[in-house]
């Protein structure tokens, strides 16, 4: 099976990229600085480019049976540079008839299976309050993915640690029992990605998930 990836530079898509490795997928990486990506494997190919190239975009989504996100705003940005760049990728699915996405984004954006849950409710608030353009990123990528035509499954995290994966992912929506701790290890969210390329549970759907 052929992924594409993109956000693979973070810490979270490098440690994606060497699961699939390892797991015996091929692997497209389409990154702004390959340098960041040490990896070396003849399974893995790394293209450098914007996410505002549609032509390379393009080239790097033909081929793939799926296509995977780790992008997500790392900082508080002074534009929707990285939204645009997530809707740019699902016109390149589109226009490739590549249907299958799974992307992160976080519980700012909401799904209309959520009910009140304080934890998660003063995390947003605060994101809006302080880090607003941050927020209206990760509002649009949700958007974006969300009304496309794509067979889409969007994660969405809490804060995220670098401990060992537990092997224990729970999975559903806010204020429904499911989520109780409000943090995630990335190891655990790399393998949950994965999954999700066979498992059509979370078809058209945003779960919010965590340890």
């Amino acid at each position: 099976m052929n992924i594409t990836v993109f956000g693979g530079t973070g810490v979270t898509g490098l440690l994606l990229i060497k699961k699939a490795l390892e797991s015996g997928y091929t692997v497209t990486a389409y990154v702004r600085t390959p340098s960041k990506i040490s990896i070396q494997h003849s399974k893995l190919k790394i293209v450098e480019g914007e996410l505002t190239e549609l032509d390379k975009l393009e080239e790097v989504i033909n081929n793939a049976d799926v296509v995977i996100s780790t992008l997500g705003p790392t900082r508080e940005t002074k534009d929707l540079a990285l939204a645009d760049g997530v809707k740019n990728i699902t016109e390149a699915m589109k226009n490739k008839g590549v249907k299958r996405l799974i992307a992160i984004t976080t519980t700012n954006f909401k799904d209309g299976n959520d009910k009140f849950q304080l934890g998660f409710s003063l995390g947003v608030s605060m994101v809006k309050l302080f880090f607003r353009h941050s927020y209206d990123n990760v509002v649009l990528i949700g958007k974006h993915i969300s009304e496309s035509n794509l067979d889409w499954t969007l994660v969405r995290i809490p804060t995220l640690s670098n401990k060992p994966a537990s092997g224990k992912i729970n999975a559903g929506y806010t204020g429904d029992g499911t989520i109780k701790v409000l943090w995630l290890t990335r190891a655990d969210l790399a393998d949950f990605l994965l999954q999700q390329m066979d498992d059509k549970k979370w078809l058209r759907k945003a779960p919010a998930i965590s340890n």
